[in-house]
């Protein structure tokens, strides 16, 4: 056998040998939920769901009831759920088996709350509302649908974006100021909209023109913006508190849309910010794969020399894109404040870090981004949601749990998936 053939064999092993690892991890995680979860529970126990919107002005014309079940035999059907994916993934080996590993992290997270809720138990609150849950988890995902899309029109273009996390920072820092004096969030979207694409631009400045490491370039705007959103705290909004009122945007319910139970007040009783979110994945998504403009991003992403030997100026569409990209994470954390409330230093906890692991799980495409960002937003905010249940693991352990997920990701350990060809090189013109 030939060196070439082995290499060959050994590079289309090597996927194979990753989707058993990670089936064998689901498996692990099946039984977990079965036995601990289910069998562990007592037979007598239950749990309970409710279905009641956050915002009781648009409850739905059909009122659902509350749901019990017995927490045993649910948790059991949700163990073997789990345990059908794992399996899956391990028969039919697919090359990137991301969806399921998010899938089974999730159904994992929702066992251990309705395990943590069963009655009797030690919890101090019987009972699960899933619509709320929802809500909030479309809160955090609408954040980071704006991170892994602005990292998606910044990489494309072969300039890898490390600098959300700050760019959120400085839109949710200035949003709130705006907000706070205008009372209009249409002038806070615009002021974040604009720090964000002129974060972006000195990204693009630093990694295009002077050709310094993109990476440590992001890691420098990131430090750059806690402290300095920090200073800023201390010095203005803390003595001057009419800087910070901390508004947070009403919602607009779509016409009888916003009456379907559950889904109605999850995704069509939201902010304008969330249908903005919306707007722009399609947006991007069609220019990217159907018009001229995306195809030449796409170009300077994937070969930039090419690019150039046919006319397209790759510094300007890097610069453009980067600039752009800037704007739209800047805008993500206006979209933020806007749910949080007031600016506090730091509050955006890693989400722009867990955003550019949104844009690789979903391979660098705007709809891909979006899968990802419900998956990591559910992650998130169940992880949040579990400590208030009295769940006899640390507080600390389980807000772990997404950000483990994060670097399962963007280590590579449940799939390899490709990026651009040029993202993070340097382009010099020849």
């Amino acid at each position: 056998m030939s060196v070439e053939t082995v290499e060959v064999t050994k590079a289309l092993k090597q996927p194979h040998g990753r989707s058993r690892v990670i089936a064998g991890i689901i498996v692990g995680l099946g039984l977990f939920v079965a036995l601990v979860f289910g069998l562990g529970s007592s037979g007598r126990a239950k749990s309970q769901f409710t279905f009641s919107p956050v915002n009781l002005s648009s409850n739905a014309p059909w009122h659902l009831g509350a749901l019990t079940v017995n927490t045993r035999g649910w948790n059991v059907v949700l163990g073997v759920l789990i345990i059908a994916l794992g399996t899956e993934v391990w028969v039919r080996r697919p090359r990137a088996p991301m969806l399921r590993f998010g899938l089974s992290s999730i159904i994992f997270l929702f066992a251990l709350l309705f395990w943590a809720c069963r009655t009797p138990g030690p919890s101090q609150i019987p009972f699960v509302n899933l619509t709320a849950t929802l809500a909030g988890s479309v809160g955090i995902a609408m954040v980071l649908m704006y991170g892994s899309l602005s990292g998606v029109l910044c990489e494309r273009a072969g300039v890898v974006n490390i600098a959300i996390e700050g760019q959120f920072l400085g839109g949710a820092f200035f949003g709130s100021m705006v907000v706070s004096v205008t009372n209009s969030f249409l002038y806070a979207a615009l002021a974040g909209a604009l720090f964000g694409a002129l974060l972006g631009w000195l990204l693009a400045f630093l990694a295009i023109r002077y050709m310094s490491d993109q990476v440590i370039v992001g890691v420098v705007i990131v430090t750059m913006m806690a402290s300095l959103s920090s200073y800023l705290n201390l010095q203005v909004l803390t003595p001057y508190p009419n800087f910070n009122l901390g508004n947070t945007a009403s919602t607009t319910g779509i016409p009888l849309l916003d009456k379907i139970p559950v889904l109605g007040p999850v995704l069509f009783n939201e902010t304008w910010f969330f249908y903005l979110a919306v707007a722009l994945v399609a947006l991007v998504s069609f220019g990217l794969f159907k018009t001229r403009w995306g195809l030449r991003v796409r170009a300077v992403g994937e070969h930039p020399k090419a690019a150039e030997s046919v006319g397209i100026n790759v510094a300007r569409t890097r610069y453009r894109n980067v600039i752009m990209g800037g704007a739209v994470a800047g805008l993500g954390g206006v979209a933020f404040m806007a749910t949080q409330g007031q600016f506090q230093p730091g509050y955006t906890s890693g989400l722009g870090y867990v955003a550019l692991a949104a844009l690789i799980f979903g391979r660098w495409k705007p709809s891909g981004a979006v899968v990802a960002s419900i998956l990591f937003g559910l992650s998130a905010f169940l992880a949040n949601g579990l400590q208030s249940y009295s769940v006899p693991v640390s507080s600390e352990i389980i807000g772990m749990f997404p950000y483990i997920i994060t670097i399962a990701v963007v280590a590579g350990l449940i799939g390899r998936v490709r990026p651009p060809a040029a993202d993070g090189v340097p382009f010099k013109r020849s």
